[in-house]
């Protein structure tokens, strides 16, 4: 099969869990605004935050956001937080800090 012959409009299946995860119909919350500022993207991921913790299936989304490599708050972790972890993100976060409220020397 060559590249003309791929039915590109053919989207690949999506896992299970996401018909039943909390966060349906409310993306706001999981992907921000161009130019979001600080606060508001801590608000926004806090409220994120919230929604995942009340979630069946917060453990099947976290695994499939970090083995995904996703952008987003997914599975009750933020990018920052999955690069952390250890899952940074392929496409590289531009313009993204972890802020602090105490500095390590």
């Amino acid at each position: 099969m060559t590249a003309l012959e791929v039915d590109a409009t053919e989207a690949p299946p999506r896992p299970w869990w996401m018909e039943r995860a909390e966060c349906r119909g409310k993306s706001e919350l999981f992907f921000p605004p161009p130019g979001e500022r600080p606060a508001a993207r801590e608000n926004r991921e806090n409220r994120a935050r919230a929604v995942c913790l009340a979630c069946d299936v917060l453990s099947s989304c976290q695994d499939f956001a970090r083995t995904q490599r996703e952008l987003g708050f997914w599975g009750g972790e933020s990018e920052i937080e999955r690069a952390e972890a250890g899952f940074a993100p392929t496409t590289p976060v531009i313009g993204l800090r972890r802020h602090r409220s105490t500095r390590t020397a």
